[in-house]
């Protein structure tokens, strides 16, 4: 099961879901989580079944939601937040921070966005309150983390930070495996499943 088929399946997956009801949307999302969920699909590999996992969560966030003009980050958006020629970082406490190297710059990012899923998973450990809502938006921040994570590795693949976003993004993965499982889901045989 290839890369290319996971890409049709998603394309399907948004072009269908996105002027139906959202238990459609949510039926078509538990199909593609029992063909691509790690712990179910044994053919593929574990961290490309998370990955895959990662994005359909990321994808079933926006239409569940009725958002429009989502879109998956493809282009390098990095070169837009420089001034000067440095990086424009700005900290979880709104600080800005000018960074000179681009692959710190898109670590930083990636560990922000990383950080701001476990704040919101460690500040909601039960998930009171809407638990849906609560892993939706811990979805997105996750999305986020693995692409910048991804891209730190390609750009620094023996280097440090390239090492250090590896092992973030296992946390990112295991993260995501939780949030899959707790995703409300009308049949309780279908989450015992998943």
């Amino acid at each position: 099961m290839g890369k290319d088929n996971f890409k049709e399946k998603l394309n399907q997956f948004i072009n269908q879901s996105q002027n139906t009801y959202n238990s459609n949307i949510k039926s078509e999302y538990l199909k593609l989580v029992k063909e691509f969920h790690p712990d179910i699909n044994k053919e593929i590999k574990n961290e490309t079944a998370n990955e895959y996992m990662i994005i359909i969560n990321y994808v079933y966030e926006n239409l569940i939601n009725k958002k429009t003009g989502f879109k998956l980050l493809k282009e390098d958006e990095y070169e837009k937040q420089k001034i000067n020629g440095k990086y424009c970082f700005i900290n979880e406490f709104g600080i800005k921070e000018y960074i000179s190297e681009k692959v710190l710059f898109v670590f930083k990012l990636g560990k922000l966005e990383y950080t701001k899923a476990t704040t919101i998973m460690l500040e909601n450990p039960v998930y009171t309150g809407n638990k849906e809502k609560t892993g939706y938006e811990i979805i997105g921040h996750l999305y986020r983390a693995y692409k910048y994570f991804k891209d730190v590795i390609k750009m620094d693949r023996n280097g440090n930070w390239g090492k250090n976003a590896l092992i973030n993004l296992h946390y990112a993965f295991k993260m995501n495996e939780h949030i899959t499982r707790g995703l409300q889901i009308s049949n309780e045989k279908e989450l015992a499943n998943i």
